[in-house]
């Protein structure tokens, strides 16, 4: 973690302001040094508090995970002495949110970084970026910060800081944003959180471009994900949502039995052991290989699959706990809702040709935060929560 991402974060109980210590030497953090945090604490003085700074990741979620409890047994004397008084995040999850953390954590820390993610390189991956941003972008001359919400890996996020200049914030439920830091932390202006979307540790109209593609979906609802995340752009801020649209459902016959295989599939999978989900999945890796390669002899540009990769696509479709479909009506509306104008569903044929199938059927959007826009606060986390799910970080130790 870099020092000076603290005076942007906020408490994700109480919105109160973090103050941060660092193990190194039991001293302050300093958001004007520039020494990197690979582990510390974060302490609200609001709600009493402390989040771990795990592997240069502030880890600010509502509740406790194995993760926290590791943390507590390694660093008890440490804690003792740096957050005196204070005590772990004792919030809950919402609806199935334990189990969207464990699906996609053990997806994206099995992936390899070789140079492509689905069936595009990051080349087409960051020119297909760009189109999505199109005149919405911002400028290097007044940059601003930018925010992506499920980073993943980071990738987009880097690209975003590349190319627009200026801060740029990764947000990720997963341990997937453990592995952002790693990757980029030779990058004084890149940051990754851990967080959930329903508990956003951000001020509204933080940020000037928010921006977030495939994950709203992957919540209990949709809706109330958008609503969570709409504040935090500023008025005449941009902000862009890609999220599944019916016709990856009902555009052919085999689209509709394969959604009905999806149904199935998911609940069981991700309430398994992980050894079950991947021995499972291997049929499917197997299928999703020869259709990428039916799929390559009309497109050269699609990028063939391995097992690995094929494997993690079917892992991405087979295992998440919600996979909702919106069309772009529906999704506008959420926007005008927010306070955004000047609206542009994304045409399907401005995307890099290895992409256009997948934009043709679901929906992206983007807009501007009009200038006298409401500042509400974020959607709170919801009061209703399920039982305790099986432990979200199985062996935390092997995958770090």
């Amino acid at each position: 973690m870099w020092p000076k991402l603290i005076p942007l974060l906020r408490c994700p109980l109480c919105r109160e302001r973090l103050a941060g210590a660092t193990f190194d030497g039991h001293r302050p953090v300093d958001p004007r040094n520039d020494d990197w945090v690979e582990a510390g604490l974060l302490t609200c003085s609001g709600c009493r508090t402390w989040f771990p700074v795990i592997r240069g990741v502030p880890v600010l979620l509502p509740y406790t995970t194995p993760a926290h409890q590791q943390f507590a047994r390694e660093h008890a004397s440490r804690i003792a002495t740096l957050a005196i008084g204070c005590s772990p995040a004792n919030g809950t999850a919402v609806r199935g949110e334990r189990l969207v953390m464990q699906s996609f954590s053990t997806e994206w820390l099995e992936y390899d970084f070789d140079g492509v993610i689905w069936e595009m390189d990051y080349e087409d991956h960051e020119r297909r970026f760009l189109k999505e941003m199109g005149r919405y972008a911002p400028g290097k001359a007044e940059p601003g910060r930018f925010l992506e919400i499920g980073c993943g890996l980071g990738i987009t996020t880097a690209m975003a800081q590349k190319n627009f200049g200026g801060e740029a914030v990764g947000v990720d439920l997963s341990l997937a944003a453990w592995r952002a830091a790693a990757v980029h932390r030779d990058n004084a202006a890149l940051h990754f959180v851990q967080a959930s979307v329903f508990a956003l540790p951000f001020e509204a109209a933080t940020f000037d471009t928010v921006y977030t593609r495939g994950v709203l979906h992957h919540t209990y609802s949709t809706y109330q994900a958008y609503r969570a995340l709409a504040p935090l752009c500023r008025p005449g801020g941009t902000l862009y949502v890609w999220v599944y649209g019916p016709k990856s459902i009902n555009d052919n016959l085999f689209r509709r039995a394969v959604y009905g295989s999806e149904l199935v599939m998911r609940f069981v999978l991700n309430r398994g052991p992980a050894w079950l989900s991947t021995a499972s999945l291997a049929p499917f890796a197997l299928s999703y290989m020869v259709f990428n390669r039916m799929r390559r002899r009309r497109n050269p540009r699609i990028q063939s699959y391995n097992y690995t990769r094929a494997l993690h696509a079917a892992r991405d479709r087979y295992t998440p706990e919600f996979a909702h479909r919106h069309d772009a009506d529906e999704v506008c509306r959420w926007f005008r809702e927010a306070g955004y104008a000047e609206l542009e569903v994304v045409d399907w044929r401005e995307m890099p040709s290895a992409d256009h199938d997948d934009y043709r059927r679901n929906t992206g959007v983007r807009g501007r935060r009009a200038a006298m826009a409401i500042q509400q606060e974020p959607a709170r986390p919801a009061s209703r929560d399920v039982p305790d799910a099986a432990p979200v970080l199985r062996g935390v130790r092997e995958h770090a």
